[in-house]
């Protein structure tokens, strides 16, 4: 099942591209919107922005959270709790998400060529289950039966928002990044208990390669087998990062956000074994407002890596480029300088794959 689930195949759009986090800058979400379709306009992969300055329930959990189909949420000093009443700032929540949801809806629409695809970014289930408390005040992850329930639900809350964009937009293909940091402690037991004192019992191998399954399974089925391509975003200095990728591929992921800095021979090895069974590199190339290489050198130390590992040229079109992480803290200027040179590799990288 894993090796057919097409809801996380890779797209079908090939070549390379450029593309970004969904983490930008400020609180006006209007004026991001013109710098990513300025710079991330067909052929490239827009994303749909996230504004955390904007406040609680813009944060990531708490915009995730809000996504948790058929259950309420609300917030504690300790963090994020569902399964209760809403509570007002989980209607906050609800209300920014829904306005962004509407908002993009009129952007799209305005638009001469109107959009194709769309990245979107979630927190993953996993560390979702460790972010999230129950009523009792412990973490979502410590109950199996919440657990289960939790990312089910959630599963179908992501695809209920992908039918709404679908439905109020021209966009048909969707990358959904599931953002990871926590899986790492999920599956070695390193998650701290509520009180601090003590850690939570690590997560069986086999239980998160279930619920991946379920949640792939979930959205193909909510949406077909060709609108949503699911993209995990692991630690990629995460020393057991090759174990969490074997884990998550053999429940149907296929794209796969990678920081080649400090990167070994043995985690090059299991990329190169990613695009050879067809799946998709996100890479990471530029550090937001950092000095970037000409687009010559910039290609090559992309290049250098792709020919020693043997891979064809050919399959340069695997291949989607992106910052070496969000725009969260960046101005508008660095994010239009960086998302300028990227694209510029990208289409050095595209003509170099065509001409190959």
């Amino acid at each position: 099942m894993p090796d057919s689930s097409t809801a996380s195949q890779v797209g079908p759009h090939a070549g390379v591209h450029a593309t970004a986090f969904c983490h930008f800058p400020g609180t006006d979400p209007v004026e991001i919107h013109k710098v990513i379709r300025g710079e991330l306009g067909e052929p490239n992969l827009a994303v749909f922005p996230q504004l955390a300055q904007r406040g609680v329930g813009a944060d990531p959990l708490g915009r995730s959270a809000a996504l948790v189909a058929d259950m309420g949420f609300d917030l504690q000093p300790h963090g994020w709790r569902i399964a209760v009443p809403d509570g007002i700032d989980a209607r906050r929540a609800r209300s920014l998400l829904r306005s962004d949801e509407n908002l993009l809806a009129d952007i799209a629409g305005a638009e001469k060529k109107h959009p194709e695809r769309l990245k979107t970014t979630v927190t993953g289930p996993y560390t979702l289950a460790a972010g999230l408390y129950l009523s009792g005040g412990e973490r979502v992850l410590s109950d199996y039966g919440a657990r289960r329930d939790v990312i089910e639900a959630y599963a179908h809350g992501v695809a209920a928002q992908i039918q709404r964009l679908a439905k109020s937009t021209t966009i048909k293909h969707f990358t959904i990044q599931l953002d990871e940091p926590m899986l790492p402690a999920v599956l070695d037991g390193t998650v701290p208990t509520a009180s601090g004192y003590r850690t939570l019992r690590s997560v069986p191998r086999s239980e998160v390669r279930a619920g991946y399954q379920q949640f792939t399974q979930i959205l193909e089925d909510a949406l077909g087998s060709d609108a949503a391509h699911l993209v995990a975003n692991l630690p990629s200095q995460d020393e057991q990062l090759v174990e969490r990728i074997d884990i998550l591929h053999q429940a149907g992921i296929r794209g796969w956000v990678i920081d080649p800095a400090g990167l070994g021979h043995r985690q090059w090895e299991r990329i190169a074994g990613l695009v050879e069974a067809e799946g998709q590199i996100f890479l990471q190339v530029l550090e937001p407002g950092g000095k970037a290489p000409g687009v010559v050198d910039g290609v090559n130390t992309i290049l250098r890596p792709w020919r020693q590992l043997g891979l064809s040229l050919h399959r340069l079109g695997q291949l989607t480029l992106m910052p070496r992480g969000s725009f969260a803290e960046s101005s508008a200027a660095q994010v239009i300088q960086t998302l300028g040179h990227i694209t510029g590799y990208a289409q050095a990288l595209e003509q170099t794959r065509v001409d190959a």
